[in-house]
Order: C-alpha cells, then structure tokens, then sequence
C-alpha cells in the first residue's frame, strides 16, 4: 500500500492536490491511501503512529511551517517530502532538508504529474528491493522477503524458515539482521526470533501463532510492542 499525506492550510490547494493525487494511475492504485490534512499538528500526531510514504507539505503554513515539520520528521522515517509552496524563492531555503521535490503552486498543474511519476518510480524501485542477500556456507542466496516466514538463532547460526517448509543455516547475528529488516514487516519477538508480521496469526500471552500454526515465543516485556508493530502492518495492508 502506498500511503501519502498532503498538509495544506489552504483548503482549495488540499482539495485540488487529494483530486489529481487520486487520479493518477499509479502501478498499484488499488492499495492507495490519501489522508489530508489542515494542520500540520495533526498531521505530526497521525505520522508519529505510522509514518506516510509520501508527505506534499505546504512550506507557509501558521503554527509550525512545512520546515518546521520537515525537521521533525526527516530523521525519524523514510517519508519522501514534496515541498509546496507560492514562492519560487524558497526552493533554495528546502535543499537542507534534502526533499524529494519541490512544487510551486503557480505551475501546480505541470510539476505535479512529474513528481507522481517520479513517486510511481521510486515505489516501483523499493518494491522491487524486497530480495535480500543471505550469506550462507555456499554463498549469497538471494530470497524474496515476502517468502521469509521467520528467523530463529539457533548453535550460532541464523535459520531463515521460508514458506514452504524450506530453510536456510546462514551466518550473521539477529541483531544485526533485525536493523538490516527494520525497513520490512519483521518485528523481534524474543532475543532469538525475528518474525514476519505477514504470517502471523494471532499474539498470545506468551507466544505467537502463525498461519501455519507454527508457535513462536513472545518475551514478556516485548508482547505490546509487537502488538503495536502488528497493528500498524494491519492498518497499511487491510
């Protein structure tokens, strides 16, 4: 699902932006979600719970200004920022913030459908990012992370489980692989698993269930956190 926000005070531009943003044919236009917003509060509140793909942030706005928010968000997720602005001037004050693209509402009608392409592509391209090389006794496997239903430490080794009952004896540690996937839907259930939020069934108080009926251990101070990752693979996938 490709999630974008559009923060404007303006409620014509916000209007006019949600219209052509839900019209342009994206690769995947039926997983889209718009949510727009007239405070950049409230947008703040909404991406500290999940953050969005894709921000188009009015840079002239009361209260907080787009780079007021931009320098809240920009370390903390990988949300592409699209600067929107009246004022051709400010295009030199966003670089600092390193954006993804700047419109200016002037040519409002032009710039954008280069930025939604340009969106489409980038999407495309983490999309199809999803392989990851394993380093295992043999060498680099390369494994669609979709497929990849959870990692265990087991004797010192990683075992990727893969659907399909197969699975890979790698090296590595799972810390180390869990800051490699934090980008992905894995969620550290316990200091020695590292679980796909796609396969997962249901929490429990003490373990989890996976579609395959696979139990997997929940440490005890860990079980809310994954309740919350889940939930919020929920919010973007349902």
């Amino acid at each position: 699902m490709l999630r974008i926000a559009i923060c404007d005070d303006d409620k014509i531009i916000l209007r006019i932006l949600t219209d052509k943003i839900q019209k342009y044919n994206f690769s995947d236009s039926s997983s889209l979600e718009i949510e727009p917003f007239l405070s950049g509060q409230d947008f703040l509140n909404s991406q500290k719970k999940f953050p969005y793909d894709v921000v188009f942030l009015d840079i002239d706005m009361p209260e907080k200004s787009g780079f007021d928010i931009a320098e809240q968000i920009n370390n903390s997720s990988g949300t592409l920022i699209v600067f929107v602005t009246l004022y051709d001037e400010l295009v030199y004050s966003s670089i600092k913030f390193r954006p993804f693209r700047f419109i200016r509402k002037s040519y409002l009608e032009a710039e954008l459908n280069e930025v939604l392409s340009s969106v489409n592509a980038e999407f495309l391209k983490r999309n199809s990012a999803r392989k990851f090389a394993f380093q295992t006794q043999v060498g680099e496997v390369f494994v669609d992370l979709s497929l990849v239903e959870y990692i265990e430490i087991y004797s010192h080794w990683l075992m990727v489980h893969i659907k399909g009952n197969e699975c890979l004896k790698c090296y590595g540690s799972l810390s180390d692989m869990e800051h490699e996937l934090n980008d992905y839907d894995f969620v550290r259930t316990h200091k020695s698993y590292l679980v796909n939020c796609e396969y997962i069934y249901s929490i429990e108080r003490n373990q989890i269930v996976l579609d395959d009926k696979t139990t997997i251990p929940v440490s005890r101070y860990k079980v809310e956190m994954v309740k919350e990752k889940f939930r919020n693979f929920l919010r973007r996938t349902l």
